[in-house]
């Protein structure tokens, strides 16, 4: 028996043997990953971490697999190596912000060493492995260096500046510790100006600090070599063209070595050595090994080494497996959140806008069992970008949409049974704002670029026609705006701002030629719409005060309070004709009710318009006017072709509305099935910031780049991205390309609260190590300054709402998220408890002790000036440049002028804004003579007249609108500039909303000066320079603000 069932097994397996193993899956192919970033060295260079899909990693140096040493769904950054190799520090987002962790280099227990609200990244140990550097603002307004003991959690104050303190590092002896002073953000290495970041060594010893550069060049993630004389870090060596003078460009750019962010070397008398030699990107991230001086960096999409003493990177080839941490994929069904409708021409479907895809739904639905499944929207398009845009053709079969699925917005037509997807338009122009022409055969939108302007597209045979040339992106109100073909299709009226910056409505034949200004004033003109029997072009405007006004099309017979307006619905075929002779004076106003949107004339000759957020009804002789709805959130008012029924969305829902009775609403109910798939998403939403730029940058040459191979660059590196912050750096790294301000992207929402550290209302005194706290400065208007609650400088803080303190970062734990309470404070004129008293007080907000300070210094400033000068010269200061700046502006110069010979204005540390053109129109009045009452004081005529002294302090850190200020006031003649050059940081820019969630900015349209050059990436030079160094600022002296004194007592 046993040998029996022995033969039958060998042939069992025998036969098993010949069977293909084709059930079994295949191995999936091992492939080198990309977009492995941020490299750190072991001290003995034989291990490497890095940073990839959001974890830390560690890996061979040599290249080889990596294991995750994190695996958290927050970003991971940062990692660092400690000088035994033990260990290594990171910092994380998994509580709401940046704090700094540390995690055995093997792989462990991830512990949490820093808890302020504010950023915290280490980027430098001590030799000894005891401290971690960090930069951060804590109880001072002041960016402060400190060191973080990473056994104590005490942490203790190295420096303090007014700048930013950047990437710090130790030496090698732990005497010294390099760092970046001040500096635009690491993705525009090539930047060049006031702000570029220099590199700065501070001396622990002798407790002094000096500039080791001052080229206006960036020089970033400086580090020291193993000898400790020698400092690598990544600059250029020579400038990259990118801006063109008004009317000129410079062509593409053709880079080299010398113009490419590589590595360098400095000695410590800041003389320099290039040491890579790539050409075009950025070498980022470099690190050093302790020992043995071989240093790693970012290049493109992988990690290189340079071993010591060659001259010669080799790639690092890494693979890492890894399994996703959360589903990239998932099933929501939405009844709401709809962005755009449209009803089809026999009125039985809504076609609506829903997560950026176009869907169906009936809009009267089968009573009972048969209406389950007509709720169930149709999908009819799955592109994860936007499609969007759309409008039925006239028979209903099919819809024309625009969509970003090519790298640019283009026109394509969606067979509805089929939802077979056709190109209309192949061009790299975009397309926006397709509209059906009354008899269907046409489509007319417009077109973006140089020779862009209002296009039609015969459907029939496909042809395109230019009917108005209107260059510009038309978008954000650049370019064109509304079109409407007349009832007869002869005429196509059509809004757009003209050179005097006005928005006017013009009128030009169908078939082309000469548009027509018909509006002819500087206001605001919009939504042209044509009545049904041709006589009359109903519009919005703010021409004589916001309203709907109506344009006769031929002369009137009568005044309308000698008529009676009727409408009379047309039986024929309907013939438009303008007398365009004088036809400006024929406007009048109808009623004061301003349509904000969707302005409509039936088919019955009723006027309907969205305004307050409700459906209007105006009769077509403007006698009656109606609010149809209530509650507001309308939008996307339609009307039937029959004039009887309208359609709308209301607050993200559809809706429909009989014209008849009490006007009795619906809602139009769906259930739409949508899988959220967040990588393709993520790659849509890629894709629309990179159309976004081709479409609306400002400078056509994109500053000299080529913005198409920059993203061929950067579109594979989507493979690495895991969080919302990796995307968003990506894409912040891609446009960095471009070297230009005002072009910040932030993650989409998401993530954990971070926690609100609130001020205690005192400075510290860094140099007691305890017990308590000993208090450094309690400044004015503190809670800690009042008699009741007095704190004085110098006295300690032994203990906090009963719990003992000390400077250590268990402070934070303690009073985090404890805002707007009142805290109870320990205090004494000694470190001790034996006599200490108890003051309550409610804390600030760091908002708060920010304004204080503020308000404190300018005050400060403004008594020097006035007893200096000796009561003869005023002193304002502007903090940025909003309407509520404007406001206080208004209310203290000329309060602060009263009386005075001279005048300062202050714009340092004023981060930009839009009222530069404002204060200047102000101060360039000039009297023409005085007025006085009787017995009253004479004044000047104009009132608040200036024709006396103005000096602009302006610096570094004067942005944007704060730049243009003061070249506006030298170029008039009002004023001279004392200063520091300004950074160039100076673009009109808008903001962007990605379909993810990522926000960005986008600037679109440039500053220049009036010989041409641009302000961009040319910063203003003041008349006298001086500069304001860390020592000054601390010490509270103003040396820029002595020169402008001297100067206007001269």
């Amino acid at each position: 028996m046993k040998r029996a069932c022995l033969v039958l097994w060998c042939a069992i397996c025998a036969l098993l043997a010949q069977v293909p193993l084709w059930a079994q899956l295949p191995v999936p192919p091992v492939k080198p990953i990309i977009g492995a970033r941020m490299p750190a060295l072991s001290p003995d260079g034989k291990r490497i971490a890095f940073v990839y899909r959001g974890d830390v990693w560690i890996a061979p140096a040599t290249g080889g697999q990596a294991t995750p040493l994190t695996r958290h769904v927050e970003m991971d950054a940062f990692p660092l190596f400690s000088p035994d190799g033990r260990w290594i520090a990171f910092s994380s987002l998994r509580n709401g912000n940046w704090d700094i962790f540390v995690v055995p280099a093997d792989g462990g227990e991830v512990r949490q060493l820093t808890y302020h609200a504010n950023s915290e990244i280490a980027y430098g140990w001590s030799p000894d492995g005891k401290y971690l550097l960090f930069s951060s603002v804590r109880d001072t307004t002041n960016n402060t260096l400190f060191a973080l003991d990473v056994r104590t959690l005490r942490f203790k104050k190295l420096t303090e500046d007014y700048a930013s303190i950047n990437y710090p590092s130790y030496s090698p002896d732990g005497r010294m510790v390099v760092y970046g002073r001040y500096g635009f953000h690491w993705t525009r290495p090539r930047y060049v100006g006031s702000a570029a970041a220099q590199i700065w060594l501070l001396d622990l010893v002798k407790n002094t600090r000096r500039a080791l550069t001052s080229d206006n060049r960036q020089h970033l993630w400086t580090k020291f070599l193993p000898d400790g004389k020698s400092l690598v870090t990544v600059t250029i060596g020579e400038e990259t063209p990118s801006v063109s003078k008004l009317g000129t460009s410079i062509g593409k750019v053709v880079d080299n070595p010398s113009r490419t962010p590589n590595l360098w070397v400095f000695d410590l008398e800041g003389r320099g050595k290039q040491l890579t030699f790539f050409t075009g990107g950025s070498v980022r991230f470099p690190t050093v090994a302790l020992r043995t001086g071989d240093i790693a960096f970012e290049y493109e999409h992988d990690l290189w080494l340079l071993p010591a003493g060659s001259r010669n990177p080799q790639k690092i080839v890494l693979y890492a497996a890894e399994d996703e941490k959360q589903n990239t994929r998932r099933r929501e069904v939405l009844t709401s959140g709809v962005t755009e409708a449209e009803p089809s021409p026999d009125g039985k479907f809504f076609a609506f806008g829903l997560r950026g895809d176009i869907w169906t739904v009936l809009i009267d639905k089968p009573k009972g069992v048969a209406g389950r499944s007509a709720e169930i929207a149709r999908r009819l398009t799955d592109w994860a970008g936007d499609d969007s845009d759309f409008v039925w053709s006239a028979d209903g079969k099919r819809l024309y949409f625009t969509s970003d699925r090519e790298f640019n917005t283009r026109l394509y037509e969606l067979d509805i049974e089929t939802l077979q997807v056709k190109s209309l338009w192949n061009r790299p122009e975009d397309v926006t704002a397709p509209r059906l022409s009354p008899d269907g055969k046409q489509l007319g939108f417009w077109v973006s670029g140089s020779e862009g302007g209002l296009y039609v597209l015969t459907l029939e045979t496909g042809e395109t026609r230019r009917l108005a040339k209107v260059p510009g992106p038309h978008w954000y109100g650049l370019g064109g705006g509304q079109f409407a073909w007349s009832p007869d299709m002869r005429w196509i009226a059509f809004t757009y701002r003209g050179e005097d910056l006005a928005w006017n409505i013009w009128i030009l034949p169908a078939t082309g030629g000469d548009p027509i200004n018909v509006t002819r004033l500087n206001a605001y003109h919009s939504q042209p719409a044509w009545s049904p029997d041709g006589k009359y072009l109903f519009f919005q405007s703010d021409r004589d005060g916001n309203g709907l006004y109506v344009l006769p099309l031929k002369e009137e017979p009568a005044r309308t309070v000698d008529t009676d307006l009727k409408y009379e619905k047309p039986k024929e075929k309907v013939l438009v004709e303008i007398d365009f002779q004088d036809i400006q004076r024929r406007i009048r106003k109808v009623v004061n009710q301003n349509p904000q949107a969707d302005l409509t004339v039936s088919s019955e000759g009723l006027i309907l318009f969205v305004s307050e957020g409700d459906i209007w009804s105006v009769s077509y002789d403007g006698k009656e006017t109606k609010r149809l709805t209530t509650g507001g959130g309308i939008s996307n008012l339609r009307v039937s072709a029959d004039g009887k029924r309208v359609f709308f969305i209301r607050n993200g829902e559809l809706w429909t509305m009989k014209l008849e009775g009490n006007n009795p609403q619906e809602k139009v109910t769906f259930t739409a099935d949508w899988d959220r798939d967040v990588r393709a998403e993520r790659k849509a939403a890629f894709t629309q910031f990179w159309r976004s730029y081709h479409r609306g940058f400002y400078d056509a040459n994109f500053h000299g780049r080529d913005w198409e191979a920059i993203r061929k660059r950067y579109e594979p590196l989507l493979d690495a991205v895991e969080t919302r912050e990796e995307f968003a750096t990506l894409l912040q790294m891609m446009v960095g390309e471009l070297e230009a301000s005002h072009s910040e992207v932030s993650p989409a929402p998401g993530g954990n609260t971070s926690p609100v550290t609130p001020h205690l209302g005192f400075t510290f005194d860094y140099s007691y190590e305890g017990p308590g706290i000993k208090v450094g400065k309690v400044p004015q208007g503190a809670p800690g300054s009042y008699p009741q609650t007095r704190i004085r400088e110098g006295e300690y803080v032994l203990a906090i709402n009963g719990q003992d303190v000390t400077l250590d970062e268990n402070l934070w734990k303690l009073i985090n998220d404890k805002q707007e309470r009142e805290f109870e404070f320990l205090v004494n004129s000694r470190p001790s408890k034996d006599g200490a008293r108890v003051v309550k007080y409610r804390v600030l907000s760091s908002g708060e002790w920010s304004d204080l300070m503020y308000r404190n210094r300018i005050e400060r400033l403004r008594k020097y000036t006035d007893e200096k000068s000796g009561g003869k010269i005023g002193y304002v200061h502007i903090s940025g440049m909003g309407f509520s700046n404007q406001v206080q502006f208004e209310r203290e110069v000329y309060e602060q002028v009263v009386g005075k010979q001279a005048m300062i204005i202050d714009v340092r540390f004023n981060g930009g804004g839009n009222i530069s053109d404002t204060l200047v129109d102000w101060l360039e009045r000039k009297p023409h003579g005085f007025y006085r009452p009787r017995d009253g004081v004479v004044e000047p005529a104009p009132s608040r007249a200036w024709d006396k002294p103005i000096i602009v302090l302006m610096n570094e850190h004067s942005y944007s609108n704060a730049e243009m200020f003061p070249y506006a006031m030298r170029a008039k003649g009002l004023a001279k500039l004392v200063g520091m050059p300004t950074p160039g940081y100076v673009i009109w820019t808008w903001g962007l909303q990605l379909v993810d969630g990522t926000g960005a900015r986008m600037p679109q349209s440039g500053v220049y000066r009036l010989d041409g050059t641009p302000m961009e990436n040319i910063g203003e030079k003041p008349d006298v320079q001086v500069w304001m160094s860390p020592e000054d600022w601390l010490a509270e002296r103003d040396p820029q603000l002595d020169k402008a004194i001297e100067m206007l007592m001269r």
